[in-house]
């Protein structure tokens, strides 16, 4: 049976963009990458979704491993170790303006695309949360909008940088982005089933975006309303107690959106696994979730076509180094190349596992028993543990590490590392 996919990718700034690319690299090595139709993705995902359907528009489907990693992965990490935020923050952290986000990104990554120019093998949804109507905001190759304002084209000024900066607009960072109707026809369809649209004759003149994980971190929208294959890439931050920490006036203000962002996705995942028990070709994979939730655990609501004892074996490394992933901040800092390393390791054995497991008939046999390995030394791993202690946590002013390489740059053979 061949499933056709739609994937969602997460939020989760600079560690979910990571995490999703891992499981991607994953999806083109075991060939199951060209059965995606439909990527979904907010905020961090929308960062690596975005260069993906660039470069599949310029230079076609990915023929190897090898070949992502040249177009998509290290233009990605050149761009983390720019770290970002210092051409952003300059004097004052909160509420700076998106576009000198947007600038970076064509910069870097995107080269001034628009969203009419993608290919329209993949639909892509880019989704931001409108404070002017409370709803998911789309960008997609078709049409720009929401439910109750209406849809627009995507026209000659609509950039996947905007889109981009739109649907990673943290709320205590960023200004809301600014998206202006002037000039522009937003239509609904009308719900009697005739395919006359209405026009919205009196639109905002200004629709205020922010973070589309505001509205549905998981970007699980319409596979929540569809009957649909789905993979859904999940690099929310896993909760991190305090205790004698109880963190700075900063921290303070972002606590009371992670909490409730957490049980937005809480709730949303309840949902989810109602779906997953209904269906046999669709699987949720997440960061903070240790790898033994995919190749051991049993989960009763949901068909287990793999027994525990036919799964291959996984590397699984020492020193908690799982846990101490799944804290690793999500802001817009430079990454250490280990961090970069480990956290796509962990979207593709987890992407690797939970296929195996739930949609085996999915993967060919010559792939069965072959992992994705973790190719790190002894001292390498050590040295992991100190620099994902300090990695955990968010830096306003500064970065979390001085040094961003351990012997050389990840980049150079990261192909080999993989």
């Amino acid at each position: 049976m061949i499933y056709l996919y739609t994937l969602c990718l997460s939020g989760g700034g600079f560690r979910a963009a990571l995490f999703h690319l891992g499981v991607i690299r994953r999806l083109i090595y075991l060939d199951i990458f060209k059965k995606v139709k439909r990527i979904n993705s907010v905020s961090g995902g929308s960062i690596a979704a975005g260069m993906v359907m660039k470069e599949y528009t310029i230079n076609g489907m990915f023929n190897s491993v090898e070949d992502f990693d040249k177009r998509v992965i290290v233009p990605i990490i050149d761009f983390i170790q720019q770290s970002p935020k210092h051409n952003i923050y300059k004097i004052i952290p909160v509420q700076k303006d998106s576009k000198k986000f947007e600038k970076l990104l064509d910069k870097y990554l995107y080269n001034q695309m628009l969203f009419s120019e993608l290919s329209k093998d993949i639909k892509w949804v880019c989704y931001a949360t409108s404070l002017n109507s409370m709803m998911a905001w789309k960008f997609s190759q078709t049409s720009i909008g929401d439910l109750k304002t209406g849809f627009t084209t995507p026209g000659d000024k609509d950039k996947i940088s905007f889109a981009v900066s739109a649907s990673a607009c943290f709320p205590p960072l960023f200004k809301p982005v600014r998206f202006v109707t002037e000039g522009r026809v937003f239509s609904h369809n009308t719900r009697t089933g005739s395919r006359e649209a209405v026009i919205n004759k009196h639109p905002a003149k200004e629709i205020l975006l922010v973070d589309g994980g505001v509205y549905d971190n998981l970007s699980s929208e319409s596979v929540l309303r569809k009957d649909s294959s789905f993979i859904i890439s999940d690099s929310t931050s896993m909760p991190d107690i305090w205790e004698n920490n109880q963190g700075t006036g900063f921290e303070k203000l972002k606590r009371f959106i992670d909490i409730s962002l957490d049980q937005n996705s809480k709730l949303r995942r309840r949902l989810i696994f109602k779906k997953l028990s209904e269906r046999q070709d669709s699987i949720l994979i997440e960061t903070a979730k240790n790898l033994t939730t995919y190749t051991t655990e049993e989960i009763p609501e949901k068909p287990n076509p793999t027994p525990t004892e036919r799964m291959p074996v996984y590397q699984v490394p020492p020193y908690n180094i799982e846990r101490k992933i799944g804290l690793i901040r999500t802001d817009l800092n430079a990454f250490h190349d280990l961090e970069i390393q480990l956290i796509l390791w962990n979207g593709a054995v987890k992407l690797d596992a939970a296929m195996k497991r739930w949609v085996p008939n999915n993967i060919k046999d010559e792939h069965w028993y072959d992992t994705p390995k973790l190719n790190l030394a002894e001292e390498e791993l050590l040295k992991s543990v100190e620099i994902l202690n300090k990695g955990k946590e968010m830096r306003i002013y500064r970065e979390a590490h001085k040094e961003l390489h351990f012997n050389e740059e990840l980049r150079v053979n990261i192909s080999q590392k993989l």
